[in-house]
């Protein structure tokens, strides 16, 4: 009776241990998953960072990596939005796979806190900054105040709508038909005159300009509002 106690005991223990060392003996998938989020958290930046790592294979069986798991991300890969994450293992045996991620980068954004009408200015009055994930911004964003102030918006929007690169315009700082101050320099010697501005310009911008003594047509640079500088 003894014996078959001892045998049954030997066989039960047995049975148990077979599940365990087979589950020892792959990669936890949690493990992969980890490494994934940690690659990302690592690399991304420019706000507040959501990750959120998608599920694995369940049948997946991997052998258990003897050293740390690489991340990597594919051959233009991005970390920000809808992407993913390679993670390999050399040894005993190589592996490798990508798991989906999809990361939210939260930042400040300008964005309009009224209506505005196409070519209307830029004021304090018309920012509002909110949070939100730049990634869901293909056409870009402005981050701070100083970027958009005192620009025009090329279209008219609505209340809540998002400042982009391709929204907005320098304002001119010399109107076409305005009288400006021309400036020039020869020899460390500087000149004003006055002239009749032809066309707008904005900052940096070459602009032609009738001399009002000489009625001469010159071309000069805008440096500031109502400010000319001829090119010598």
């Amino acid at each position: 009776m003894a014996y078959f106690v001892k045998l049954w005991l030997l066989l039960l223990l047995g049975t148990l241990s077979i599940p365990y060392a087979h589950a020892a003996s792959y990669q936890p998938l949690s493990s992969i998953q980890d490494a994934a989020q940690a690659f990302v958290m690592q690399h991304a930046s420019g706000g507040r960072i959501e990750v959120s790592v998608g599920a694995l294979d369940t049948r997946l069986k991997l052998p258990v990596c003897a050293e740390t798991l690489n991340a990597f991300l594919p051959p233009g890969g991005r970390v920000g939005g809808m992407s993913s994450v390679g993670i390999r293992c050399q040894k005993p045996k190589p592996w490798s796979l990508y798991v989906p991620v999809n990361v939210k980068i939260f930042t400040p954004v300008m964005t309009a806190s009224r209506p505005m009408m196409a070519g209307n200015r830029i004021t304090p009055n018309d920012l509002q900054t909110i949070e939100m994930d730049i990634a869901s911004l293909p056409a870009g964003y402005f981050s701070a105040p100083e970027q958009v102030l005192n620009q025009l918006v090329k279209r008219s929007v609505s209340a809540g709508t998002v400042f982009s690169p391709g929204l907005v315009e320098a304002a001119p700082l010399v109107r076409r038909g305005e009288q400006v101050i021309l400036l020039a320099e020869t020899q460390g010697i500087q000149i004003r005159s006055t002239g009749k501005a032809l066309m707008d310009g904005t900052a940096g911008a070459v602009i032609q300009v009738r001399n009002s003594s000489s009625q001469r047509i010159v071309e000069g640079v805008v440096t500031s509002a109502g400010i000319v500088k001829i090119i010598m």
